[in-house]
């Protein structure tokens, strides 16, 4: 094995694995902010209702990139939004490859993106209304306002909120494990894509569409962007058929689900199987109506 390649692997899941846990501590620490600036009545009020939980999931799926999904997931670990919003999240959300789909076929990316909401909408409603409680918060607490907090001299309240939000619940109890979740999962992904040329595999089978969609849910499952561009770009040059690319979006949310590996490996399973057989059924409907 290529000892070059290998580094090459190595510091590639680095740098993702900081940036990804940078970016997940940056939106805990302004969802604490927020909590604490509306003294909680935003989070009692998405949290009181399923079909807001629901919309906030979708919306923070919709936005391009990782950072609305770090977001959904950080409520859904503190008890904020239920599995159905969480759902509604990861549905919508394909992580980087929004802004390649974007960049190379907006009318692709737009008829993508109601579709995916549609879904998520209706799912994620269903999901709620039939698992009506909120889980206990994952990480041992929710989202709390101290006396501190409510301070007049704000210079003491903002050291209380480095110190007990920022550095006690955020840092000490997310970080480490954030980082190393993700570390270790992106260098299993670099490995995997390094040695399983994805696109001749999916070219040499496009008269075996059933396959392809298969192929397609199962890649899903991988938390990473990159190994789906594929999809983005055999649909957009008219190669593979649309539902491909759909059952593809559905499937997968690039790196958004690796902050809930971290935090619980079973609502990591069960989301990413579910969005994986939701992806492959819408797929393979998609076939038979064509």
């Amino acid at each position: 094995m290529d000892f070059s390649l290998i580094l090459s692997i190595l510091f590639e899941a680095l740098k993702g694995a900081i940036v990804i846990t940078a970016l997940v501590i940056v939106m805990m620490a302004l969802i604490e902010y927020l909590n604490i600036e509306n003294k909680g009545k935003w989070f009692s009020s998405i949290k009181q209702s399923p079909i807001r939980q629901t919309i906030a999931g979708t919306l923070l799926g919709a936005i391009p990139g990782c950072v609305g999904g770090f977001a959904s997931v950080s409520l859904y670990t503190h008890s904020i939004i239920g599995a159905g919003a969480l759902i509604s999240t990861m549905i919508v959300s394909t992580g980087d490859e929004a802004f390649v789909l974007l960049a190379t076929s907006p009318r692709l990316f737009f008829k993508t993106l109601a579709i995916l909401c549609a879904i998520a909408l209706c799912v994620g409603l269903a999901i709620s209304l039939i698992k009506k409680k909120n889980q206990k918060s994952l990480c041992g607490e929710s989202f709390q306002i101290h006396q501190e907090d409510k301070a007049r001299k704000k210079e003491r309240s903002f050291r209380h909120f480095l110190k007990e939000h920022v550095w006690e619940h955020i840092v000490k109890k997310h970080l480490l494990s954030v980082f190393l979740w993700s570390f270790g999962a992106l260098i299993l992904c670099g490995f995997l894509t390094e040695y399983i040329n994805i696109e001749d595999w999916i070219t040499g089978h496009e008269g075996y569409m059933p396959l392809v969609v298969l192929a397609a849910g199962i890649i899903g499952l991988i938390p990473q962007s990159g190994p789906h561009m594929v999809f983005i770009l055999l649909v957009a040059q008219g190669t593979l058929p649309f539902y491909v690319l759909l059952a593809s979006a559905i499937s997968q949310q690039g790196h958004v689900s690796l902050p809930l590996l971290a935090q619980s490996k079973k609502s990591w399973i069960m989301s990413k199987a579910f969005c994986a057989l939701l992806g492959i059924a819408a797929g393979m409907l998609g076939f038979l109506l064509s």
